[in-house]
Order: structure tokens, then C-alpha cells, then sequence
């Protein structure tokens, strides 16, 4: 009976041990796939920013054009800010660690996606309307 009730134990202490890498796998790779649709706008972020730069030199409209681009900019930096700060390798940290700091880097990486899409909208309803 006690040999059953070890092996129960193991059994159900490597289930628990499985189910909570997976947790942490699909968390990180929700991670990697909204960097890569944020840095899949990094692209449009860049275009409409040398569309603005080169506006801002034939135009004296820079009340509108110097604030849409520092809202570029302002969401590159945070994008660059989140990618050299974000650390993937969760080696020797804890279940809880582990959930805990990458539950808080998909709120982070959300934001500055978030960010970024509010800064391409803007300039692109500017950029549409002054072609």
C-alpha cells in the first residue's frame, strides 16, 4: 500500500511539474508573439516617421508634425526599452517567479504595443489627410 501511495506521489508531483512548464512555455511564447507583431509595426512606425521628418522640412506646420513625431519616437524608445531590459532565461527562478515576471512582461510589451499602434493611427490620419 505504501509503495502505491509513493508512487501517486511522483506521479502527481511531475503532472504538477508538467502542467506548470507549459504554463510558463505558452506565457513566454504569448511574449514572443506580441513582440513579433510589435516589431511587424516597427516597420510602418519607421516609414511615417521619415514621412513626418520630411514634411517637417518643407512645411511650417510643426504644431501638428513635431508632436506626432515625438509620439514615433517616444514608442520606438519604449519598444528598444522593453527588448533590452526583457530577459527570457528563467533558469534556477521558481514556478512563481517565473509567472509572476512574465505576467508582468506581456503587460509591458501589451502597453508599448499599444503605444505604438496609437502613434501609427495618429500619424497615419495626418499623413492621409496631407498627401
Amino acid at each position: 500500500m505504501k509503495n502505491i501511495a509513493y508512487i501517486l506521489f511522483a506521479f502527481f508531483l511531475l503532472n504538477s511539474c508538467s502542467n506548470n512548464a507549459k504554463e510558463e512555455s505558452d506565457l513566454k511564447n504569448d511574449i514572443i508573439s506580441l513582440h513579433e507583431k510589435m516589431m511587424n509595426n516597427d516597420e510602418a512606425l519607421m516609414k511615417n516617421k521619415m514621412k513626418l521628418d520630411t514634411l517637417l522640412k518643407q512645411t511650417k506646420d510643426t504644431l501638428v508634425l513635431k508632436p506626432l513625431v515625438a509620439k514615433l519616437n517616444s514608442a520606438d524608445d519604449a519598444m528598444d526599452k522593453w527588448m533590452s531590459q526583457f530577459q527570457p532565461d528563467m533558469t534556477g527562478k521558481s514556478h512563481d517567479e517565473v509567472i509572476s515576471y512574465y505576467n508582468n512582461q506581456k503587460k509591458l510589451v501589451l502597453a508599448v504595443d499599444s503605444q505604438i499602434n496609437m502613434a501609427i493611427n495618429e500619424s497615419n490620419k495626418y499623413l492621409s489627410a496631407h498627401k
